[in-house]
Parts: C-alpha cells; sequence; structure tokens
C-alpha cells in the first residue's frame, strides 16, 4: 500500500525541545491555558496533495525552533523526515544512518 509515512523528529531535537520548550501560561483565575507550545506557520504536501503542518516552537529566553522538512525519500510512499533550526542558528538534523535504520 502507498502511503505518506512519518519519521517526525530526530530524537536529538525531541530532547532540545523537552528541556528547552517554554511552558504554557495559565490563567491564574480559572486555570486556562492561554498560550500553547505550538505554533503552525507552514506546511507541506504529502503523497496525494495532503497538506501536512509545520510548527513553530517557543523557547525559553524568547528564542523559537521551527520544523522543517528535511528529506522525504521513498519507500511504499515517501517517509517524512523533519529537522529542527533554532532561532539562533542551530539546527538537528537525521544522519544518514539513522535514516536508513528507521526505512
Amino acid at each position: 500500500m502507498r502511503t505518506d509515512q512519518f519519521a517526525g523528529l530526530p530524537a536529538a531535537a525531541e530532547k532540545f525541545l523537552t528541556e528547552n520548550r517554554r511552558p504554557p501560561r495559565t490563567c491564574p483565575t480559572c486555570g486556562h491555558v492561554t498560550e500553547t507550545y505550538l505554533e503552525k506557520y507552514d506546511t507541506f504536501t504529502g503523497m496525494f496533495m495532503t497538506q501536512y503542518p509545520l510548527y513553530r516552537h517557543p523557547l525559553k529566553g524568547g528564542r523559537f525552533a521551527e520544523e522543517f522538512l528535511q528529506t522525504a525519500p521513498w519507500s511504499s510512499g515517501p517517509v517524512h523526515f523533519l529537522g529542527l533550526r533554532v532561532s539562533d542558528g542551530t539546527e538537528f538534523t537525521w544522519s544518514e544512518a539513522d535514516m536508513e535504520e528507521w526505512l
């Protein structure tokens, strides 16, 4: 079966986000979350012209990190490997070896 497949972000990017993501703000009166972790800022197109979101993650200290489509090699459909670009220029991407292992 041909279909879009998602590898997502590399483990190092997930770890970076866990350690550096800005916590959501909560209303002290009602407890409602007033600011979320994610903001959709772009999309990429999948195999059947489906649009998939890319997110901007607010980080501690006023920085942010944006997801981007690193590559989409074919394996019974495209496998979407995402990278993460931090506003200070740091990038987290999949290595060739890690992509081969995933495939």
